[in-house]
């Protein structure tokens, strides 16, 4: 259809996603495809065995041909209270393991490896990513600027998962401002944006079909409050700042249907309606990636295939004939 790639990802304990191994999804994707790009956004690597990740993206990669993004992400705060681990360690384990990984796909072994939460006497990582020095490393977002630093400073793309617009034109400065900080020149490449965009034949029909993507909000305060934030997960600038957006962690602020279409959070209509809004929003952000969430809830499927189908032959060609602007 024109796609360039296929994201997947995982979570644990949360009723909105059914997928809590996301590395048997891209293993499934690697057999059905042959030349899309398979990202993985991402492995939960704070409460995950950082040597089994490492082997497992490796072969991956293998298999793929060398397509995969490998995307790493801290996870949600019930993914840490499952696994026993206390939230307030949930950053430096993302970070340790995060380094440990990357030590496994770029050094021979065997090494030992003693960390503060990892410690193995012992390291032999046989199976290497086939692209080197490694696959690309994406690191996903909300709201936190400690994450965008993060990123900047490791120059891995980083990716907003659908903040208002204007607080994630803010996080591209962020980006932009400790990249040149740390020595190295920003690129679209190095940004990316999630959005909820769904096509139909006519702009009443999209209209219908998209009403659909509030389900998530409908259900959000399933299960403890304590669960969804518990104190130390998050920094108190994050926290301050998830208040301000729509429907973030359960705490944000709630917005209508017709409200979120109106600061273009939802890109819902015919194909040159969504082509106009998304061409808006490149032409402001200059984003690298542009992430489609296509379908939420008891949205039908052949509603689904059919905006799939109407993205591939109708707005992606004109979407990518938009010039991106250098970032400075």
């Amino acid at each position: 259809m024109g796609f360039d790639g296929i994201m997947s990802n995982e979570h644990h304990a949360s009723y909105w996603c059914m997928k809590p191994a996301v590395n048997l999804d891209a293993a499934v994707i690697a057999k059905v495809t042959k030349k899309a790009k398979i990202a993985i956004l991402g492995n939960v690597i704070a409460v995950n065995d950082p040597i089994r990740m490492a082997e497992e993206i490796a072969m991956l990669d293998c298999i793929s041909g060398g397509r995969i993004v490998s995307g790493f992400v801290r996870g949600t705060a019930v993914e840490t209270l499952q696994s026993g681990i206390d939230p307030t360690e949930n950053r430096e384990r993302f970070e340790e393991a995060h380094d440990l990984i990357i030590k496994c796909w770029t050094t021979p072994g065997p090494f030992r490896y003693e960390g503060k939460y990892y410690h193995y006497r012992a390291v032999n990582p046989w199976v290497r990513p086939m692209q080197k020095p490694h696959p690309a490393v994406w690191f996903p977002g909300l709201s936190s600027p400690e994450s965008v630093v993060w990123a900047a400073r490791h120059q891995h793309p980083y990716m907003n998962l659908g903040s208002l617009l204007e607080h994630t034109e803010r996080l591209r400065q962020v980006y932009i401002e400790t990249a040149h900080k740390v020595g190295f020149t920003p690129e679209p490449e190095h940004f990316g944006y999630l959005l909820k965009v769904l096509v139909a034949d006519t702009d009443a029909k999209a209209q219908e079909m998209g009403r659909h993507f509030m389900w998530t909000d409908a259900h959000r305060n399933k299960g403890p409050r304590e669960h969804n934030d518990p104190p130390g997960y998050q920094s108190r600038e994050a926290v301050a700042i998830q208040r301000t957006l729509p429907g973030a962690g359960g705490f944000g602020r709630r917005m209508s249907y017709e409200q979120l279409q109106e600061v273009s959070n939802l890109i819902i209509g015919s194909p040159q309606t969504v082509t106009q809004k998304l061409r808006q929003i490149i032409e402001r952000l200059s984003p690298g990636y542009l992430h489609i969430y296509g379908n939420e809830g008891l949205m039908p499927h052949q509603d689904v295939m059919r905006s799939i189908e109407l993205l591939g032959q109708e707005v992606i060609p004109a979407l990518h004939a938009i010039q991106l602007q250098p970032y400075e």
